[in-house]
C-alpha cells in the first residue's frame, strides 16, 4: 500500500510531528508500506510522485527535535508559502497515495480543517474525521459532552485570558 505520512506544518509542534513523522513512516515500511513522509506546510517540488515512496531497504527516516522552539519567521522566508497551510503537490501527492496517515499535531492536524478538505476531495486518511477533530480541539466543550453523556473526565478549570481570571469550575 502507498502511505503518504503526513507531517511538519506551521505551529510550534512543527518538530514534534516531524519526529513522530518518522517514527510512524519507519513502521510502516517495516510492515511492507511504500512510504513517503511529507512536510504539509514544505510541500514536495518533485512531481514524479512514485519516486516519493520508500520501502524500508531504500531509506530509513530519522529527525531528532531541538531544544528550542522552531523558527515559522525563517521557515516561511525559505519556503516561499507565506501562511498558507499546504505547500505545493502536497495535495496531489496525497491523491496519488493509498491512503493519507495523519501525522500531524497542532491545529492544521487537529481541528479538522485537512480532514474536511481531504473528505470534500476524496482522499482516504488515518484518524478522526473533520467534525471529532473540530469539536476535540475545543476542550471545555468536549469535557461538557463528556459529562453530559455521564463519561468520567477528570475536573477542569476554564481560565478567561481576556479577562485574566479564572471564569469557572467545572466537576462531575
Amino acid at each position: 500500500m502507498k502511505v503518504v505520512v503526513l507531517a511538519g506544518g506551521l505551529s510550534a509542534e512543527r518538530d514534534v510531528s516531524l519526529s513522530s513523522g518518522c517514527l510512524i513512516a519507519n513502521a510502516l515500511m517495516k510492515k511492507g508500506h511504500q512510504v513517503a513522509l511529507v512536510d504539509v506546510y514544505e510541500g514536495v517540488e518533485n512531481q514524479d510522485y512514485a519516486s516519493l515512496f520508500f520501502t524500508q531497504n531504500q531509506k530509513q527516516y530519522s529527525f531528532i527535535v531541538p531544544k528550542e522552539e522552531p523558527d515559522l519567521k525563517a521557515l516561511k522566508a525559505r519556503c516561499n508559502n507565506g501562511n498558507a497551510y499546504i505547500g505545493r503537490n502536497v495535495i496531489e501527492v496525497c491523491k496519488y497515495a493509498d491512503i493519507v496517515f495523519m501525522g500531524l499535531h497542532g491545529s492544521i492536524g487537529e481541528n479538522g480543517q485537512i480532514q474536511a478538505m481531504f473528505d470534500i476531495l476524496d482522499i482516504r486518511y488515518t484518524g478522526t474525521g473533520y467534525a471529532g477533530s473540530l469539536l476535540a480541539m475545543d476542550k471545555d466543550l468536549t469535557k461538557k459532552l463528556l459529562k453530559q453523556s455521564q463519561i468520567l473526565t477528570a475536573n477542569w478549570v476554564l481560565f478567561d485570558t481576556k479577562k485574566d481570571k479564572i471564569d469557572k469550575v467545572d466537576k462531575f
